[in-house]
């Protein structure tokens, strides 16, 4: 019988472990920013690679496959935004020999190739390119027999959930975990690109509690506010599209991030988690040097006598601290002293320690 997955358990895309106590894996959407050019599209592996993206990510459509036999024949029959989007996709489609060029490449240069399949005959090619792990796209979530189909190869999945009611995310979270595939959910709004507004990156927390999956972020925005803030309250996985120039033509140029700002964003997200450390509290080296200097001390206001009571006639705080922490004060007033102390003397951890309770 096969083993039930734990979803809130780590997952491995080739040799990147994927988790909440890992550092955030990033991918650089590259999607259909190659324009349908080859040399265009390694020139973005190598801007995602010199940025410190962990994997690139592109998008692979059958048109045939994907849309009506009508419809392709004649767009003007649907929506004026079908037919606009219908003219960009078969501008930008690569060739099969330009896929096995751009994995072959990753490969050379040490990062993962990813893909959103949009169709059931562009898993089965992407498959022939030993694709490691597949993203479903928000325009995909309901569809369940495509995510059945991938489910049955049981590498990774990367499920976003833009444009999505609530209840419709419940529904697939529960039929992908009847499939017992590994899986994280990335959080998106599908405006591109989004207001900083819509973001609403408080839900990777409340889908993580809810859902008790991993959970991402799939950022849409034209900055890296909305990225940095959903890694540093949980995001195991950043996607965001990358572009050489956001004044280029084609359809996510301008709500992708360029270069150097993609840079940026993967630098500070490295530095953030520099920055959270761990849930266990210790004081640093400098720490325990500076608080020599600034905390404070018991000392005796004036020579105690072994078994004279500890009072505030008797006792004082002052810096630095070398002896007792002037935390235990009050806890030592009105105990018999267990010592001579002479004035000025600090007194110490024995000193409460030995103390002989009336």
């Amino acid at each position: 019988m096969e083993k039930k997955l734990n979803y809130q358990n780590e997952i491995t895309i080739e040799n990147k472990i994927i988790g909440n106590n890992q550092p955030c894996y990033i991918i650089a959407e590259i999607g259909v920013n190659h324009n349908g050019n080859l040399i265009l599209a390694k020139k973005l592996i190598d801007a995602a690679i010199d940025a410190g993206a962990d994997a690139v990510k592109f998008q692979k459509r059958n048109l045939s496959s994907l849309y009506r036999k009508e419809s392709l024949e004649n767009p003007n029959i649907e929506s004026q935004g079908f037919e606009i989007l219908l003219a960009e996709l078969k501008e930008v489609e690569l060739s099969k020999k330009d896929y096995f060029s751009i994995v072959n490449y990753c490969k050379e240069k040490k990062i993962t190739f990813l893909c959103t399949p949009w169709d059931v005959a562009s898993v089965d090619f992407l498959e022939e390119l030993d694709t490691p792990a597949y993203k479903i796209a928000s325009g995909d979530m309901t569809n369940f027999p495509l995510i059945q189909y991938i489910s049955k190869i049981k590498k990774p999945l990367i499920i976003s959930t833009g444009m999505s009611r609530l209840e419709e995310i419940e529904k697939m979270v529960s039929f992908v975990k009847m499939q017992n595939t590994p899986f994280v959910l990335l959080h998106a709004n599908s405006t591109y690109p989004s207001p900083i507004e819509s973001l609403n990156v408080t839900l990777i927390s409340e889908y993580a509690k809810k859902f008790n999956v991993l959970i991402g972020f799939s950022d849409h925005e034209v900055g890296i506010i909305g990225s940095l803030t959903a890694a540093n309250i949980g995001a195991v996985i950043i996607e965001l599209h990358i572009t050489l120039d956001k004044k280029m033509k084609g359809l996510d140029h301008s709500s992708s991030l360029e270069p150097n700002e993609f840079k940026e964003l993967i630098d500070m997200i490295r530095l953030s988690e520099k920055a959270k450390g761990t849930p266990i509290k210790k004081m640093t080296r400098a720490e325990v040097l500076q608080r020599e200097v600034v905390s404070k001390s018991i000392i005796a206001m004036s020579d105690i006598s072994e078994g004279d009571f500890f009072s505030e006639k008797n006792l004082e705080v002052k810096g630095p601290e070398k002896g007792l922490s002037a935390q235990f004060f009050f806890d030592i007033i009105g105990k018999k002293s267990p010592r001579k102390i002479s004035s000025g003397e600090y007194l110490v951890d024995e000193d409460i320690s030995n103390i002989e309770t009336d």
